[in-house]
């Protein structure tokens, strides 16, 4: 009797080990429509910082074997700057009452809002290609990150299994842990390191939850700090993917 216990404790132990390793992947389906919101806080000190809300709509124009393509465009931003002791704010919902300093922002974002970017990504959540219509400097930067896709290993991914992945952009290349510190209720949570290097030195910490069905990161919360040329930057960003 007790080696049947002993059995049925092993099968029972590798069925739930078994139910916990999953293959993420995305699985959009074309006509698919995200609301993406990003909330960012830059602290320069002394410096100054800055505090933006921007909402983006993404629609998923196709998908095929090895590829999904993607159109994206930012619906709004509020941002709140000060720098050099001005302070600086532009509301996109309601810029018919800025001042001299929200006209300067205006010049900046309205043009993002008025373009397009197209993407194409793998089923792992890698990059393939990227272009904005018409391009606008500094587009790329903003919707890079609030597209909030994580390069997914090829391997399914249990408790306790952990990968890498490496990005580079205006001289800073960042590297990226993520390790699955829990699988229920059809989520996986992330927990993410790292740290960045090149122009300046920092590092990344926050946490990120994906949806197992759709493997959408359906919301994140990452921090980050960075020192570059006599300054110390931190900043945090949550993002935050609802379907429409």
């Amino acid at each position: 009797m007790k080696k049947v216990l002993i059995a049925l404790l092993v099968i029972t132990t590798l069925s739930a080990t078994a139910q916990e390793s999953v293959l993420l992947r995305l699985n959009y389906t074309k006509g698919d429509s995200f609301l993406v919101t990003t909330e960012s806080n830059q602290s320069m000190g002394s410096q100054g910082g800055m505090n933006m809300k921007m909402t983006m709509g993404m629609i998923v124009a196709d998908v095929v074997e090895e590829s999904i393509k993607t159109e994206s465009q930012i619906t709004s931003i509020v941002i709140d700057m000060m720098q050099g002791g001005m302070t600086m704010s532009y509301d996109s919902n309601s810029d018919e009452e800025l001042d001299q300093m929200g006209q300067m922002l205006k010049s900046q974002f309205a043009p993002m809002m008025e373009s397009i970017t197209y993407a194409t990504i793998d089923h792992q959540g890698n990059l393939i290609d990227t272009k904005q219509d018409p391009v606008v400097p500094g587009m790329e930067q903003m919707t890079n990150r609030a597209m909030n896709t994580i390069n997914y290993p090829k391997e399914k991914v249990s408790v306790g299994s952990s990968w890498t992945s490496e990005d580079e952009n205006q001289g800073m290349k960042m590297t990226t842990k993520y390790t699955v510190s829990s699988i229920a209720d059809g989520l996986v949570t992330l927990d993410v390191s790292g740290d960045m290097s090149g122009a300046g030195t920092g590092t990344i910490k926050g946490k990120s939850t994906v949806e197992i069905s759709t493997g959408i990161s359906n919301s994140s919360e990452i921090e980050i700090t960075i020192a570059t040329q006599g300054m110390n930057i931190t900043g945090s960003t949550k993002i935050t993917v609802s379907k429409m």
